[in-house]
């Protein structure tokens, strides 16, 4: 990928604040969301510091998010079909297998966030519960 190896210095990571990581894809650096790690010191928390998730809240609304779940990808790379260089592959991250897949492998709905593979074990699981 173009833009993958350029943003992958362990130097950027040092002086992001707490909470925040850059996206292994873009490089930017992003609130992550932390699950329910933070709320039990939230109360412990210093007045007038703005925690990650705070940060997140406010950003939420057009701004990228590294969600736990995402392995260092943020929201806005997570949508993208990638081209590999080398090959000229093209890939999209799949929130279903959580890797990146082939982008044929996400069938006629190209913009789908799930597979074909993961679209379907989801419909049986569905159906399942019915």
């Amino acid at each position: 990928l173009v833009n993958f190896p350029v943003h992958m210095s362990q130097k950027q990571s040092v002086n992001l604040p707490e909470g925040m990581r850059c996206c292994v894809m873009c490089g930017q650096a992003c609130p992550c969301s932390n699950g329910n790690k933070n709320k039990k010191n939230k109360k412990s928390g210093e007045a007038g510091t703005r925690s990650a998730e705070d940060l997140m809240r406010e950003k939420s609304n057009g701004y990228a998010i590294i969600p736990t779940q995402n392995k260092g990808l943020c929201t806005l790379c997570d949508v993208n079909v990638w081209v590999v260089c080398q090959s000229g592959l093209e890939i999209k991250w799949c929130k279903g297998c959580k890797n990146f897949r082939p982008w044929a492998a996400f069938g006629d709905k190209g913009l789908a966030t799930k597979c074909l593979r993961c679209r379907e074990r989801q419909r049986e699981k569905y159906a399942l519960q019915k």
